[in-house]
Formats: C-alpha cells, sequence, structure tokens
C-alpha cells in the first residue's frame, strides 16, 4: 500500500501569524491587572476551633516536622502517628526515606 499524503487546506483555521499571537500575549498582563483580585487570607483560628483532634495532631507533627528538617536539612524528616498506642515519632534519618509522612 503507498505511503501517500493528503494535502490539507487551511479553510477552516484561523488566520494566526506571529504578530498577532504576539499582541495577544502582551495583552495578558493588562487585562489582569484590570481585574482586581481578591487576596484570600487563611484564618487559623476558625481551623484550630473547627479542626479535630487528629488534625491538630497531625497539624502540630507537620509543623515540628517542618522546624526540624530547618534546623538539620543534611537529614531527611518523617513523622509517624499512631493512634492506637498514642504515640507520635518524629525522626530525622540520614538517608533519604521514600514515604516521609505516614499516619497509622
Amino acid at each position: 500500500m503507498p505511503n501517500s499524503s493528503i494535502p490539507v487546506t487551511a479553510e477552516g483555521l484561523p488566520k494566526i501569524s506571529r504578530r498577532s499571537l504576539l499582541g495577544a500575549i502582551a495583552a495578558i498582563p493588562a487585562a489582569a491587572a484590570a481585574t482586581p483580585s481578591k487576596e484570600m487570607k487563611f484564618d487559623w483560628n476558625a481551623f484550630f476551633e473547627q479542626a479535630t483532634p487528629a488534625e491538630l495532631a497531625r497539624f502540630h507533627a507537620n509543623a515540628l516536622t517542618e522546624v526540624m528538617a530547618n534546623i538539620h536539612p543534611e537529614l531527611s524528616w518523617r513523622h509517624v502517628i499512631d493512634h492506637q498506642t498514642r504515640f507520635v515519632l518524629v525522626v530525622g534519618d540520614e538517608w533519604r526515606v521514600a514515604a516521609a509522612w505516614q499516619e497509622v
């Protein structure tokens, strides 16, 4: 079977040129500046009021893990929360851990 190409006409395609594309790209920042964006602020008080005890434990374990990673960046930090034995562990490993965050 011969491999012949079929010529395609550009009748239905829009007329795009480099000049029209650059003009459209230049108009994007102006359009973004014209629409004021409302800055969303996270309400920490509402979070602490509505969070379950398990969510609060996970939040504080994450925070402690991040702080320890800032203090000792040479280690790979992870936390484990075990609800059955009521135990939380934050540990810095000298090797990279594939599953850095765990919760049992």
